[in-house]
């Protein structure tokens, strides 16, 4: 069975990603790629080979679309899906706040369709290793998490706060604290968030460090900072350290790197390329799996609420100066 598969919007950083990945999968029909006018599209369904769409032509024409666009356009995109039977796999965050997260939740719990929030950790060889390692009991009783997603300021829309919801806390803090949910089955109970903008003129933060508690009190850190410089060989990182009484294990993503240093007259680089299992390709994977009754996204949109109201909790932390109750 070919399942006919879409990108809906090209305004997110990954939605180049995702084209050239379900390009190359088997029995995958990338059927186009949309945006509100056609020639907004273009630029990217001529890379891929496919066709630039209107957002009302591509999900006539889908069976299932990946939302790439800006935060605040998700509601509407993820509706207009849903709407035409089409599954739905979302870029994170869900949503700009945490009622709209729950609305749009809501609203897919009633159709009979796949649904589920873009969350390639999961998908990653060491994370899932880590949760092998964890569910056998190997670190005892957990004391402590800690956690990094830093990655370079990505400019444009993400450092608008009406369209992205705010600022470094919006973008990087639902990876690491899903994956930590899915590894432990332990919820985040607080929240205290400190934030800055340190590196970069911005209406918006780029720094922050969440310490947060987790439901068997467990003390769990995160720093989702901006704080990769934008000519960093590699885009930055995705880690996570479990302390037990027993043991420490610690896992990341993106270690398996090589670096490639060219420095000719032609051509001078320094990069960092990442040769590990494509974390996103068996999101994508999964995604067409679901479409085809097959298996069901691993992040669900009760999960995409869940990391969204943490998200709440840590910009209203930051706001109050105190750690904050996470409310759910």
């Amino acid at each position: 069975m070919t399942v006919r598969v879409g990108i809906c919007s090209t305004a997110h950083v990954n939605a180049e990603v995702y084209a050239a990945l379900l390009a190359k999968l088997p029995d995958v029909d990338l059927v186009g790629v949309s945006e509100q006018t056609r020639e907004r599209a273009h630029k990217l369904a001529g890379t891929v080979g496919t066709a630039a769409m209107t957002h009302r032509e591509l999900v006539r024409a889908a069976d299932g679309v990946v939302v790439c666009s800006p935060t605040a356009v998700h509601e509407e995109l993820v509706d207009l899906a849903l709407r035409h039977d089409v599954a739905v796999l979302c870029e994170k965050p869900l949503a700009t706040s945490l009622s709209t997260a729950k609305a749009i939740r809501d609203r897919c719990a009633k159709r009979d369709l796949p649904t589920g929030m873009a969350m390639p950790i999961r998908h990653s060889r060491p994370m899932a290793r880590l949760k092998e390692r964890y569910e056998a009991g190997s670190i005892g009783e957990l004391v402590s998490v800690s956690g990094t997603n830093r990655g370079r300021m990505p400019g444009g829309w993400f450092v608008d706060p009406e369209l992205a919801g705010g600022g470094a806390v919006a973008d990087h803090t639902d990876h690491i604290v899903d994956v930590v949910r899915w590894i432990t089955s332990e919820e985040v109970e607080e929240v205290y968030a400190e934030t800055g903008t340190r590196f970069y003129e911005l209406p918006v933060e780029d720094v922050n460090l969440l310490s947060m508690t987790l439901s068997n009190g467990a003390s769990f850190f995160l720093d989702g900072s901006w704080s990769t410089p934008q000519k960093n060989p590699f885009w930055g990182d995705a880690s996570v350290e479990l302390v037990g009484t027993e043991t420490t294990l610690s896992g990341d993503c993106f270690g398996r790197r090589y670096t490639h240093v060219s420095d000719t007259s032609k051509d001078r680089s320094n990069e960092s390329i990442f040769w590990g299992a494509d974390p996103n390709n068996a999101l994508l994977r999964e995604f067409v799996a679901a479409i085809r009754g097959e298996a069901t996204p691993a992040t669900s949109m009760d999960d995409a609420v869940r990391t969204a109201a943490v998200i709440a909790a840590a910009y209203e932390s930051a706001e109050r100066g105190e750690p904050v109750e996470v409310t759910y």
